[in-house]
């Protein structure tokens, strides 16, 4: 998958609102570009590249913590980032 094709669109549905879209981004996180991704916030880098089971932005999202409220990514969207 590809960051632009497949990823911005899911975090552009479910994660941007709150990291990303205002100049206050919950947990000083920042999910509009990749090198925001490997900076992270206040728990550490959202991603580990090549390691989908350290990236947080994964535990958050598997753990279905994140996104807040009942709507969640689909098993599709879930494996797109898993892939990526």
């Amino acid at each position: 998958p590809s960051f632009e094709a497949d990823i911005r669109p899911i975090l552009r549905a479910h994660c941007l609102d709150c990291h990303g879209g205002t100049s206050d981004k919950e947990a000083n996180l920042d999910l509009r570009l990749v090198r925001f991704h490997l900076q992270g916030g206040d728990s550490g880098p959202a991603i580990v590249p090549g390691q989908p089971d350290a990236s947080l932005l994964l535990q958050r999202v598997r753990a279905k913590e994140m996104p807040p409220g009942e709507a969640k990514l689909s098993e599709r969207e879930v494996q797109l980032l898993e892939q990526w």
